[in-house]
């Protein structure tokens, strides 16, 4: 049950049995239909204690402070204190477009028309729709308020839907993925996880994803409302006011004040040390240069337009100039082949431009990058590294909906010791199956699962297998794996033998966030001998943290939606 402590006294006014001046500003076109005087219904008659109001379809009069005006959409009133049952709401949604321009905050009104559910029907909105009588009966009345407190299941905010509320806890910014559109996500619980990185899939793991819904709240951002122009996972506040109004997929908090974003600091790695080697798992998300010659977009899978393009590019340029590295190994590059104006050759000159190196990519036989629209690539700098042969490539039933994994043996130039290095794109948790092994199994893990698993396995079998025809036994394998840390993927490379280079006293980390939450899909591991040359490792948190089509202070800032992962090897 919310405990409410409502701010708002009990107007004499706003009841119509002693309202002494109370006439119409702006009649409505037939003033007849509703007078300040009229009997009305309470609004929390009108929304009932359930998901949906048990008045819909009736015509109803109602009263109530204006609270939030949402232009070409509606206005928020809340009756203060219209009844006892902390169950039901005492505000409601008045869809109309056009309204009186003299119509501000504050403002008592009466409204007559029909109570209608609006929006997603998982969580409408209840409302009084179809408006044939509209009157402001009073101004300049004190907002109403409700403090309430995180966590807040969803019987909880269907009793608050529509109504001005104030958040007194500390709340930490935890989704940015839409803060182009003025929405973005706060936090009771610091910055959420997802479940099966920080535990194992299972009960423990569902009952997990529901605390931290219940601890998320969803927030807009008004043009007025003075917010920064952009937010970073991580920034904090430590209090909000709003209305907890609704968009077109369910309750978010009109946010009209806060007390201040503290945000996270953020800088860049230092170069690596001289005689270190460098190497850098990144995915370039669907990195498409349309036909190589400024032509050819919008492209299938990457941007729109050619402008849009020589963003990213500018973005990923200036994360691999502050990087420095000497291999970069990257996942979702267009695979159109090796020729002139394919998107590998693209990016060779932007490596090439990017540091004071000459990069080449490596090819396997008869340049069988597979069939996907994406591909993996191992990109290496010529003055450090030689290629020994052309790369391996790893095909099969497991692969037939993953990117097939590549694995090219190196040498360190002048004459040092050989390593394999292996890069893989494992199958997304998208597009599920209705049923089947690979269907979701509600375990925590997704769909897609058991393909991620085996293929997980037969691809470290391979690894082993190549690097032994090699005649090394050094072997970092790198990629997204679209598995969690403590997913059963993950765990077939660690029962592999192969060692996870984040694992110890690192954790908790994350390389990609999903809906608010947090966790690692981009890995690095090392075989046994070479566990001994690793110097560090870790994930630069460039981009999951940081949100997408928004103006950033850096322009090495957010150039991809997973973050990279960076191994030194001495």
């Amino acid at each position: 049950m919310i405990r409410r402590n409502i701010k708002a006294p009990l107007y004499a006014a706003f009841f119509c049995a002693v309202l002494t001046s109370c006439t119409a500003t702006h009649p409505p076109p037939d003033t007849g239909l509703v007078q300040c005087t009229d009997r009305s219904t309470p609004i929390a008659n009108v929304q009932g204690a359930d998901d949906q109001s048990p008045l819909q379809t009736r015509q109803v009069t109602v009263r109530g402070i204006v609270t939030l005006i949402q232009d070409d959409e509606g206005l928020y009133i809340e009756e203060p204190a219209s009844d006892k049952n902390d169950l039901t709401s005492n505000a409601l949604f008045i869809q109309n477009a056009n309204l009186p321009e003299e119509i501000e905050a504050g403002a008592l009104i009466a409204a007559h028309g029909t109570v209608t559910e609006i929006g997603d029907e998982r969580d409408p909105l209840t409302a009084l729709s179809n408006i044939n009588g509209l009157v402001v009966c009073s101004s300049d009345h004190p907002l109403p308020l409700t403090d309430v407190s995180l966590p807040l299941d969803e019987t909880e905010r269907e009793s608050l839907e529509g109504m001005r509320i104030r958040i007194d806890d500390s709340l930490v910014v935890t989704d940015v993925y839409q803060l182009n559109r003025g929405k973005f996500t706060l936090s009771a619980n610091g910055l959420q996880y997802i479940p099966t990185e920080v535990m194992q899939p299972g009960a423990a793991a569902n009952e997990l994803l529901g605390n931290n819904r219940a601890n998320a709240l969803r927030v807009s951002l008004p043009q007025d409302s003075g917010a920064p122009g952009w937010l970073a996972s991580g920034a904090s506040t430590g209090q909000v006011t709003g209305v907890l109004a609704h968009d077109d997929r369910g309750k978010r908090l009109s946010l009209k004040s806060y007390s201040g974003f503290s945000m996270p600091g953020f800088s860049p790695p230092v170069k690596p040390a001289p005689g270190v080697l460098r190497v850098v798992g990144m995915n370039l998300h669907n990195y498409f240069n349309g036909d190589g010659k400024g032509q050819g977009f919008p492209t299938e899978r990457g941007e729109e337009t050619f402008e849009a393009f020589q963003q990213q590019s500018n973005r990923i340029g200036a994360a691999i100039e502050v990087l420095d590295p000497h291999v970069l190994a990257v996942m979702e590059i267009e695979n159109d082949g090796f020729g002139p104006h394919s998107a590998a050759q693209d990016f060779i000159r932007l490596a090439n431009g990017a540091t004071r190196g000459t990069w080449a990519v490596t090819r396997p036989v008869n340049d069988n990058t597979g069939t996907d629209k994406i591909a993996v690539g191992i990109f290496y700098r010529t003055d450090q590294l030689k290629a020994l042969g052309p790369a391996e490539i790893l095909a099969g039933p497991e692969f037939e909906r993953s990117r097939q994994p590549q694995a090219q043996l190196f040498q360190r130039l002048p004459g040092g010791d050989t390593i394999l290095i292996v890069i893989n794109h494992l199958k997304s948790k998208g597009s599920c199956p209705d049923s089947g092994i690979d269907a979701n199994q509600g375990d925590g893990q997704g769909c897609w699962n058991d393909m991620r698993r085996r293929s997980a396995e037969k691809m470290s079998a391979w690894a082993k297998e190549v690097a032994a025809s090699k005649g090394t036994d050094n072997i970092l394998v790198l990629g997204d794996m679209n598995a969690y840390r403590n997913e059963d993927p993950i765990g077939a490379i660690r029962n592999a033998g192969f060692t996870e280079l984040m694992d110890g006293s690192q954790l908790p980390v994350h390389s990609f966030a999903f809906r608010g939450q947090h966790g690692t899909l981009d890995y690095a591991f090392a075989s046994d001998a070479l566990l001994g040359q690793i110097e560090q490792a870790f994930i630069w948190n460039v981009n999951a943290a940081f949100p997408s089509r928004v103006q950033l202070p850096k322009p090495w800032l957010r150039f991809s939606d997973h973050d990279p992962v960076v191994v030194e090897l001495r």
